[in-house]
């Protein structure tokens, strides 16, 4: 999703934000019932708490996008790829801690 926008010329930031905020359902719900084989109780309560770490994950992914992109010169799609690299360890502890609450 995020080539396909940038391809059409929103800036790689916007596209970068709107990207990870539309797989995040997909991924919730992916983590919820597969990586850590939750039920339905608490869904909702849960899926605040993702979407709210997801906002820091999404703020950590785009300043990293930034360097490399401004910083470092390096082509947005690169830096879009190379920032989740960096972002995704630190996601998915925030996400296993706190919004899955699996110790």
């Amino acid at each position: 999703m995020f080539a396909a926008l940038y391809g059409v010329g929103w800036s790689y930031v916007l596209a970068s934000i709107l990207s990870y905020f539309a797989s995040n359902a997909l991924m919730y719900l992916g983590n919820r019932y597969f990586t850590f084989r939750l039920g339905h109780e608490g869904f909702w309560h849960a899926y605040l708490r993702y979407m709210l770490v997801g906002a820091i994950v999404v703020g950590l992914n785009v300043g990293v996008l930034v360097i490399i992109v401004e910083l470092l010169h390096i082509d947005a799609r690169i830096g879009q790829a190379s920032s989740l690299l960096v972002v995704t360890p630190v996601a998915f502890v925030l996400f296993k801690r706190w919004t899955f609450r699996v110790r």
